[in-house]
């Protein structure tokens, strides 16, 4: 069962996200918050797998949510809910950490997808803000994808996908060095600093986490 926390200010967007996720099979929400102030308390007393988070409230917003956060052992994962699509938001998010950013007109099955993903570790962005990525100025680089050997690319497929070195490594029956190296090399080749630019690179250029790497079983 994913325990699930929803905090947004709009009662009605709040309830409505609530039944959403409460009708979901292995689904319980646990907890509802009006602004971001409310959400150590709910951490505290309800222990959420997943926080559904919006970015745009009164006193405490989503992004001021995520940098409190941010590095706290009892962190749950964070899917952020947004009317902006503007990907300098997106890419803030996930640079604070967020597992997921869903905009408020593709909640549905966009948002069920997110907070599966979110609990299973994997990056999720809904359709329309992945497309956006894929259209950004960095997508007209195709070389970009061509700099990547083989296994390369299948360790950021992996890594978009929210899988740890040490759990690419198993799945590859390699040596966590390997992979190490593999990363590192794949993170240079796109002069991406950290883990969250260089998801974002990799999805602009289509390397997305979906399906299997052929060397996945």
């Amino acid at each position: 069962m994913i325990r699930i926390a929803v905090v947004d200010d709009h009662l009605i967007v709040r309830d409505g996200i609530g039944r959403l996720l409460a009708s979901e099979e292995g689904f319980e929400v646990v907890a509802q918050g009006d602004d971001g102030s409310s959400v150590d308390a709910i951490i505290a007393t309800s222990k959420p797998d997943v926080l559904v988070l919006d970015v745009s409230m009164p006193h405490q917003g989503g992004l001021e949510v995520l940098e409190a956060l941010a590095g706290r052992a009892d962190s749950p994962a964070v899917v952020v809910l947004s009317m902006q699509d503007d990907l300098a938001v997106v890419e803030r998010s996930l640079a604070l950490g967020a597992r997921g950013y869903v905009l408020k007109q593709a909640v549905s099955d966009e948002l069920v997808a997110a907070v599966r993903g979110a609990h299973r570790g994997s990056i999720y962005l809904c359709s329309e803000v992945a497309s956006a990525f894929r259209r950004s100025p960095s997508a007209t680089e195709p070389s970009l994808l061509e700099q990547l050997s083989p296994r390369e690319r299948e360790v950021a497929q992996l890594i978009v996908r929210g899988l740890s070195t040490k759990q690419i490594a198993l799945l590859f029956h390699t040596s966590l060095k390997t992979v190490q190296k593999q990363r590192q090399a794949a993170m240079r080749k796109f002069d991406t600093p950290n883990t969250a630019t260089f998801v974002r690179r990799c999805m602009e250029i289509g390397i997305d986490g979906t399906g299997d790497p052929h060397h996945v079983k």
